[in-house]
C-alpha cells in the first residue's frame, strides 16, 4: 500500500509539473501520459478483452489500461483527475468496453451529467461522419449505469468534481466474426481509426469549451522521439520515392527532334520517340514498400497519409513496368484520374468561348530565349531567398526535356524553349511560385511526403499553378484555350483515336498551331498514354469553388497536398506536427490581393471555367 500511494504521489507530482511519463503500476497495469493533457481514456481490459480496443488505447494522448481485476482503480482515478482540473480548470475522462448482445447501435455514448451533454452530441457527430460506423445513439442514465456496470470498481460517478466530464463508449465488436471471434483485420483498423479520429477531435472541441486554454497549447511534444515507427517510414517511403523520377522516366528525350521530323513530313507519319533507360526494378520496389509495418501506426491521421502513398508509389511501379504498352494507359487513369462529361463540356465551351482568340506567332524581338528566362526565374529564386536565408535551388538548363518542368525543387529548362515576353510572369509564378515554393514549405514539414507529393496532389497543384498565372495577369484567353484543349486531347486519346487523329483534331478543328499542337499531343501519348494534362483545367474549378468558400488560400502552400487533405492537414498542425509555409509566393501578396478578392466575388475568371 505504501509503495502504491508513493507511485501515486509522483505520478501526481508529474501531472502538476507537466512532465510526459509512462508507468507500469504492478503488475499488469499501464498508465501513460504521452502529454499531460486534461484527458484520459480508460480502458479496463480484463472485463471485455477486445483487439479493437487494444489497439485503440495506444493512440490516445493519455490512457489507462488496466489488466489487474483485484486493482480498485479509484484509489487512482480520482486523486489524477482532480489533479488535471486544479492543472486546467476541467479534464474529460472516456470509458470505452466491448457491448452485449443486445446493443444494436455501433457505438452508445452514456453520460449521466447535464454538462457533458453538448461534447457527447459533438462526438457523436464526428462519428456518424465516418463511414466504418452506421449508427450512434446517445443515452442518459443514472450516475451509477453510466460507467461499465460489470466492473466492481466502476467509477463512482458521485465522488467525482463537477469539473471531471465523464462519457462512457460501449463498442459492438463488428469487426468480430461468428461464435470464434475471428478478428477481421481491415475492418477492425477502419473501425479503430474512425474512433480515433473523432475522438482526437472532440479532445479540441472540449479544450475550446470547458478549459481556458486553447487547443494550440496541447500540441505534441517531441514528436520524433515519440513516433519513432512514423519517422523510420517516412524515411523508408522518401527513399523509395527517390530511387526514381517518374516524370523524366515517361518523357521523351527528344521530343524536339521528333518535331522537327514530324514536321519534314507534314504532319503524317507517326513520331518515334525515345526513353531514358529504366535505372529501377519496379519489382523490388514494391517488395520495400509492402514490407512498411505501416498498420502498426496508431495515429490514423499518419496511417493514413503512408498508406495512400504507398498504394501510390505501387502505381507508379506499375505504370513503368508498363511504359510503352497498353497497361500504362490503364495505370495512369488509376492514378491521374479520367476526364469525365462535364470536364469535356468545360472544355468544349471554353475553346467556344474563345474562338475567336486564336493562337497567333509572336514577334521576333518579344521572343525571350531559354538562357534570359533562367536569368529572370533566378531573380525570383532570390526574392524567395529574402524570405528564409536557407532556401537554396537552382536553375538548369538542358537539352534532353521539351519545355520547362520542375522536378525536386529544381527549375529545368530545355536549351531550345522559347516564349513571349507577356508570358514570362505568368510562368515563373507557375514554375517558382507554386511548385518550388509548395516544394520548399514541404521540405519543411517533418514528414516527406508534403515535398514529394501526396497521392493525387497534382489537380490540386496544377490548379493552384494556373491560378498564379491569373493573379499575377498572365493567364490570357490562348492560354485557357491550351489548358481546355489538353482536356479535349486527353478524352481523345482514352476513347481509342491515335497519336495523328488527336494532332488533326487540336489542328484542324480547333485551330492550334501545328508545333502547339505536336507539344499537347506528345505530352498526352507520352509512354503509352497519360492522362495528368486534364488536372490543369479541372484543378482550377475546383480551386474557385474552395476560394469561393473564403477559406485560406496560403495554406495550400504548406506543401504538395490535395484539397481533401485540408482536415488533416489542420488536424496535424494542431497536434504540431506540420508546420505554416514558410515560403509566401508572390501571387499571394500586395498588389495581387484585390484580384484575388474580386475572384470571391465570382468576378474574372470565374465567370468563364463556372
Amino acid at each position: 500500500m505504501k509503495d502504491n500511494a508513493r507511485q501515486l504521489a509522483a505520478v501526481l507530482k508529474k501531472i502538476k509539473n507537466k512532465e510526459i511519463f509512462h508507468v507500469q503500476i504492478p503488475s499488469k497495469n499501464k498508465l501513460v501520459f504521452n502529454q499531460v493533457v486534461p484527458y484520459l481514456f480508460l480502458y479496463r481490459q480484463f472485463l471485455s478483452p477486445d483487439p479493437m480496443l487494444a489497439e485503440l488505447v495506444k493512440s490516445e494522448p493519455a490512457y489507462f489500461r488496466v489488466k489487474d481485476p483485484q486493482m480498485d482503480i479509484s484509489d487512482w482515478i480520482a486523486p489524477m483527475l482532480n489533479q488535471l482540473v486544479e492543472e486546467f480548470g476541467s479534464c474529460l475522462i472516456i470509458e470505452a468496453w466491448t457491448a452485449g448482445p443486445e446493443q444494436e447501435e455501433d457505438i452508445r455514448i452514456h453520460i449521466a451529467r447535464k454538462n457533458v451533454q453538448a461534447i457527447a452530441y459533438y462526438l457523436g457527430k464526428q462519428l456518424e461522419t465516418e463511414s466504418a460506423i452506421s449508427t450512434v445513439e446517445i443515452v442518459t442514465e443514472s450516475k451509477t449505469k453510466a460507467t461499465q456496470s460489470l466492473s466492481p470498481a466502476s467509477v463512482q460517478l458521485d465522488n467525482l468534481n463537477s469539473n471531471i466530464l465523464y462519457m462512457g463508449l460501449g463498442i459492438k465488436p463488428k469487426y468480430l466474426l461468428g461464435a470464434d471471434q475471428q478478428i477481421l483485420p481491415i475492418d477492425l483498423r477502419h473501425f479503430r481509426e474512425a474512433i480515433s479520429r473523432s475522438l482526437s477531435k472532440t479532445f479540441f472541441e472540449f479544450i475550446r469549451i470547458h478549459t481556458l486554454s486553447k487547443p494550440t497549447a496541447f500540441k505534441i511534444s517531441h514528436p520524433k522521439k515519440m513516433l519513432p515507427l512514423a519517422w523510420e517510414i517516412d524515411q523508408k517511403l522518401a527513399r523509395e520515392s527517390q530511387r526514381f523520377d517518374f516524370l523524366l522516366l515517361i518523357t521523351p528525350t527528344n521530343s524536339y527532334d521528333a518535331w522537327l521530323q514530324f514536321k519534314k513530313g507534314n504532319y503524317r507519319k507517326m513520331p518515334v520517340f525515345r526513353y531514358r533507360p529504366m535505372p529501377i526494378d519496379p519489382d523490388i520496389i514494391k517488395r520495400n514498400l509492402y514490407n512498411l509495418h505501416i498498420e502498426d501506426l496508431y495515429d490514423p491521421s499518419i496511417a493514413y497519409l503512408f498508406r495512400d502513398k504507398r498504394k501510390e508509389l505501387d502505381q507508379m511501379m506499375s505504370m513503368l513496368s508498363e511504359r510503352g504498352k497498353e497497361g500504362f494507359l490503364l495505370g495512369s487513369m488509376q492514378v491521374f484520374g479520367t476526364v469525365n462529361e462535364k470536364l469535356l463540356e468545360k472544355a468544349q465551351a471554353i475553346l467556344t468561348i474563345t474562338a475567336n482568340d486564336r493562337e497567333v506567332r509572336t514577334k521576333v524581338e518579344d521572343i525571350v530565349s531559354a538562357e534570359e528566362f533562367a536569368k529572370l526565374a533566378q531573380e525570383e529564386l532570390d526574392y524567395l531567398k529574402q524570405q528564409d536565408p536557407s532556401f537554396s535551388t537552382t536553375v538548369r538548363l538542358r537539352d534532353d526535356i521539351y519545355g520547362v518542368m520542375v522536378n525536386q525543387g529544381v527549375l529545368n529548362i530545355s536549351k531550345q524553349y522559347s516564349l513571349p515576353r507577356h508570358r514570362v510572369k505568368a510562368l515563373i509564378q507557375h514554375e517558382v511560385g507554386t511548385h518550388i515554393v509548395t516544394y520548399y514549405n514541404g521540405k519543411k514539414q517533418p514528414f516527406s511526403l508534403f515535398r514529394l507529393g501526396v497521392p493525387g496532389y497534382e489537380k490540386l497543384q496544377e490548379g493552384l499553378a494556373v491560378l498564379a498565372e491569373y493573379l499575377v495577369g498572365g493567364l490570357t484567353n490562348n492560354r485557357l484555350r491550351i489548358l481546355a484543349g489538353r482536356v479535349i486531347a486527353v478524352h481523345h486519346m482514352q476513347q481509342g483515336n491515335s497519336f495523328l487523329d488527336t494532332f488533326a483534331v487540336l489542328v484542324d478543328k480547333h485551330q492550334f498551331l501545328p508545333e502547339t499542337a505536336f507539344q499537347m499531343t506528345m505530352r498526352v501519348f507520352r509512354s503509352g498514354g497519360l492522362t495528368k494534362d486534364a488536372l490543369y483545367l479541372s484543378g482550377l474549378i475546383e480551386l474557385t469553388n474552395y476560394i469561393k468558400s473564403g477559406r485560406d488560400l496560403s495554406l495550400l502552400t504548406m506543401g504538395k497536398i490535395r484539397e481533401d487533405y485540408i482536415p488533416i492537414v489542420e488536424e496535424l498542425m494542431l497536434k504540431g506536427m506540420l508546420k505554416a509555409p514558410v515560403l509566401i509566393p508572390r501571387y499571394l501578396t500586395s498588389p495581387y490581393q484585390e484580384v484575388l478578392l474580386n475572384l470571391k466575388k465570382n468576378k474574372g475568371i470565374f465567370q468563364m471555367i463556372q
